[in-house]
């Protein structure tokens, strides 16, 4: 027994003095993040980064804390072919245009200056071609645990040459009036319903977009070509535990995106399923000089189903 008290005193004294560290806070930049409307234009969403030590509230914020992070009051602007599309403040921190014309291959610059922070934003992307969806269906599965899932089935006739795709699914889509917002009227929070009961459901994947903001749930998934080069791609996707009805309608969108976007969209994923402390970190690739995020133009072709 006195050689533990011996061991344990002579543990006690190698333990060290804790080392005060002081930590400078990463600054703050602007996060773009894009969505292209079809034969339509763009809409943007521009907010602020923030340092995980700025904050005690341990990943809890309330609609204050959220608005603090938005842009607002930036100059937006999209050049191509010697025209500059001024893109208009929509409502806080999203930004449109139904101006800006989607053409094949393309350069488009973006440039963006904060106001608040007197800093510009930069960035360049291309267009890349379309991709028509051959057809898509959505069945309801009662599973025997009363749980509802959503089966999603496409298919689509892959170009040759190495190729990225983002596929997105809407529950109940309202797409928005832009052309009301644009004029001075109108809501940002969906206009017309293409149909459909509002029936909830999970969160959204957190892929960058619009998510939920003109639906009543939404997925997003990405995939490439890889072994299926020019040939006719068939996939299936569940969404598990959605409250879902018949007549309810389903969206489909396909978008032929760069290899680029697709990696940002891979990092993306694997960031939103890793757990602090464990999993190693993931670094987000990024096309924007002066801030985080991906400036990306795509034309995401739509189906839509109805569930029967």
């Amino acid at each position: 027994m006195k050689y533990f008290w011996i061991l344990l005193l002579v543990l006690v004294g190698c333990v060290p003095e804790p080392i005060p560290l002081e930590i400078d806070q990463a600054e703050s930049v602007m996060v773009v993040s894009t969505q292209a409307i079809p034969d339509r234009g763009i809409v943007m969403i521009l907010t602020r980064s923030f340092s995980a030590l700025s904050d005690g509230s341990e990943g809890a914020f309330s609609q204050t804390d959220v608005q603090q992070y938005l842009v607002k009051g930036a100059n937006v602007s999209v050049t191509y072919d010697n025209q500059v599309i001024a893109l208009q403040e929509l409502s806080a921190g999203i930004y449109g245009s139904i101006e800006l014309l989607q053409e094949s291959g393309k350069e488009y610059s973006l440039n963006i200056i904060d106001a608040q922070e007197g800093k510009t934003v930069t960035s360049k992307t291309k267009f890349v071609d379309a991709v028509q969806l051959n057809n898509a269906s959505a069945q309801i599965d009662r599973q025997e645990t009363t749980s509802i899932w959503l089966r999603l089935k496409f298919n689509f006739n892959d170009p040759i040459g190495k190729n990225y795709y983002m596929l997105n699914a809407y529950v109940n889509p309202a797409p928005p009036d832009f052309q009301g917002l644009l004029s001075g009227f109108g809501s940002i929070e969906g206009g017309e319903d293409i149909g459909g009961n509002t029936t909830g459901g999970p969160p959204s994947s957190g892929i960058p977009g619009l998510s939920n903001l003109f639906s009543d749930f939404s997925a997003s998934w990405v995939l490439n070509d890889e072994g299926r080069d020019g040939q006719q791609i068939q996939e299936e996707r569940i969404i598990y535990n959605i409250n879902v009805v018949p007549n309810d309608v389903v969206l489909f969108t396909l978008s032929n995106i760069s290899e680029e976007y697709f990696l940002y969209l891979k990092a993306r994923e694997k960031s939103a399923s890793a757990i602090p402390f464990v999993t190693e970190p993931v670094s987000l690739p990024s096309n924007i000089d002066g801030g985080y995020g991906f400036f990306a133009l795509h034309y995401p072709v739509p189906i839509v189903v109805e569930l029967r």
